[in-house]
């Protein structure tokens, strides 16, 4: 069985809102189906054959299956089944896929054989992606997801959580009490993912940690506009977790992060999200049980929320400090249906001083999110599965501004309130993700000038084909975004049309450097992933933007947006390539490369065509 993904390259987000000279910036399967026995002390073993096949020595529990596998043919020759005891702390069944007898099965250590590699669609960065899901599921010993079931399809991603493979977004969004039995451990850190505290084993602590080095080349950063030419930047940062459960209901998260930054002409390090000095980055609680046969919780204190489209946030996980929410969250997991509710309040980084962050309150994202998951089904051959998703999403900014014809800005406030569906997933070789959002709500200035109310949409689609026989498996598809922009020549009272996404799209999604930001445009261009090896991956893809309004300015993001002021609608064509090499289960190197070629329009209102590299290491455990 050879593992086939949709291999995907890191989410990338930078500061909300970076201070350049010339920009305006204000504010911040369904899984594999096997019947527990009736007694809970027997259990089935596979016995898999072919010797290519992506599996480890001792797959750990399937408490938590993930998407579901192809039907195999079985033969005398080629399978054998066994049944034997499971241990007796451990509660119902398990899968155990092992190697057989004719080969050598591979042994676990620092630099690790392709079969106990995970692919890089589990890759936490790979979250913001246009997201399909895997032609065959991952070994279980390379998975650590929660009880969510059918939502666990897609690395996680389905489940509100971010992607969870062998490492998660979200570190806490990881389960490893698979490890409780030792014949599950292959990596010489698994003592540090399961501590027992006591007999029984239920009451665990798991360590997590993560280092990431990355290097930027701006030839013209911001089409020009922070007159750094060239900069040179490089951030480096650090964050240790620990994960207590407490029995089956209750757990604790801790979360510490530092984060350091340098370079030569560098820019947009304010704000304490390049530089900070160790502070919590989350601090929650979690309880969590059964309830009208949903699997339903709750949590509170400090965390990071990526229950979103990866186009209207993804958290900012990548490269800067991630965003850290302060609040209340309450879910429920059906076994089609999930429902997730939230009030949270961003954290303040700006104090300088360690340990000296803040709930803030200038900063506040509400709403609900709901996703169904259509019964999977088989097209062409491979198995399919589709999320329908429904959700509200609601923010406050304290500090917000409107363009103005002449460069300028109108200061202000803003609240919007956003409901939107998308509709994603798989249907056999075609992958796809079709969202619509509406925004309405109100811009009010400042000094108590007027209020003008918000009518804006988004509409963002990818649409891919796998070619699963070919070499590299690639995807080969489209991108097309529509999202409205505004009018500023209109008087102060009249309604505002530019759609808003103030915390920090997938930079992966759209434009690599992030200089164009998802407000006032429509882009177009094809895309395509390919693995060439089994532990490497690429991304292709050429956008070409234009203003959606030519009456608006251009954005580098939700909050920011240059004093320039072209003509002509069209603004820039953005080739862009992304090649990320696993090395091992905890170093992981990646290297971005992309040039903007700005329009002539452009050109002649004062901006500036230019390269942009960004080199990346990680080291995870």
């Amino acid at each position: 069985m050879t593992v086939i993904t949709d291999h995907t390259t890191p989410t990338s987000a930078r500061t909300a809102c970076p201070p350049l000279a010339g920009l305006r910036c204000h504010g911040p399967s369904i899984a594999l189906r096997t019947g527990l026995l009736a007694s809970g002390s027997a259990l089935l073993c596979l016995w898999a054959v072919p010797v290519r096949a992506e599996t480890a020595p001792n797959a750990a529990y399937l408490h938590m299956p993930h998407t579901q596998p192809a039907a195999q043919k079985s033969t005398q020759a080629d399978t054998t089944t066994i049944t034997v005891s499971a241990p007796a702390q451990v509660k119902g069944a398990r899968i155990v896929t092992v190697t057989p007898p004719a080969s050598t099965p591979p042994r676990a250590g620092f630099w690790d054989n392709s079969r106990l590699l995970p692919t890089l669609t589990s890759r936490p960065e790979a979250y913001g992606q246009p997201q399909s899901l895997e032609l065959t599921p991952l070994p279980t010993a390379l998975l650590h997801q929660g009880p969510w079931g059918v939502f666990n399809t897609n690395t996680g991603a389905a489940a509100g959580f971010g992607t969870v493979g062998y490492y998660a977004v979200s570190r806490w969004a990881e389960d490893w009490s698979s490890l409780r039995d030792k014949h599950n451990r292959l990596d010489f850190m698994d003592p540090l993912k399961y501590i027992p505290l006591n007999t029984s084993g239920d009451i665990y602590l798991t360590l997590s940690g993560n280092f990431r080095q990355h290097n930027f080349y701006d030839q013209r950063p911001g089409f020009g506009a922070t007159q750094k030419v060239p900069a040179y930047r490089n951030n480096f940062r650090w964050n240790g977790g620990a994960d207590l459960h407490l029995g089956e209901h209750v757990r604790l998260y801790g979360e510490l992060m530092s984060g350091q930054a340098a370079g030569v002409n560098y820019y947009g390090y304010a704000g304490g999200r390049w530089r900070s000095r160790l502070d919590v980055q989350q601090a929650f609680v979690e309880v969590r049980g059964k309830v009208l046969n949903a699997t339903v919780g709750g949590m509170a204190g400090r965390m990071t929320f990526l229950d979103a489209p990866p186009y209207f946030t993804a958290g900012s996980v990548y490269p800067s400090v991630p965003y850290s929410w302060n609040g209340l969250r309450g879910y429920a997991f059906w076994k089609n249906f999930r429902v997730d509710g939230f009030y949270l309040t961003l954290t303040n980084t700006a104090p300088s001083a360690m340990f000296h962050d803040q709930v803030g309150w200038n900063s506040r994202l509400f709403g609900a999110y709901t996703s169904y998951a259509v019964p999977s089904f088989k097209f062409m051959g491979r198995n399919s599965q589709i999320f329908v998703d429904t959700f509200y999403l609601g923010f406050i900014l304290s500090k917000n501004a409107l363009p103005t014809p002449g460069g300028g800005s109108i200061a202000g406030s803003t609240h919007r309130d956003t409901p939107g569906t998308r509709i994603w997933g798989n249907a056999g070789p075609l992958e796809f993700s079709i969202g619509a959002m509406w925004q309405g709500g109100e811009f009010r200035a400042a000094k108590n000038g007027p209020t003008r109310p918000v009518s804006a949409y988004a509409i963002d689609a990818t649409l891919s084909w796998r070619f699963a026989k070919w070499a590299g498996h690639p995807a080969i598809g489209i991108q097309v975004d529509s999202i409205s922009g505004g009018n500023m020549h209109k008087d102060q009272q009249s309604s505002w049309g530019s759609f808003m996404s103030p915390y920090v799209p997938s930079a992966y999604y759209l434009d690599i450097s992030t200089y164009i930001g998802q407000s006032n445009l429509i882009d177009v261009g094809p895309i395509a992933t390919i693995a060439p090896t089994p532990n490497t991956t690429l991304l292709l893809k050429v956008p070409a933007v234009w203003r959606n309004s030519r009456q608006d300015a251009i954005y580098a993001n939700g909050t920011a947006f240059y004093a320039y002021r072209p003509h002509g609608a069209y603004t820039a064509t953005m080739p862009q390539a992304s090649f990320t090499w696993r090395a091992t289960r905890h170093i992981t190197f990646s290297i971005d490369g992309e040039y903007i070629f700005a329009s002539h329009s452009m050109i002649n209102a004062g901006a500036t065509s230019g390269a942009f590299v960004q080199s990346n290491l990680e080291l995870t455990f």
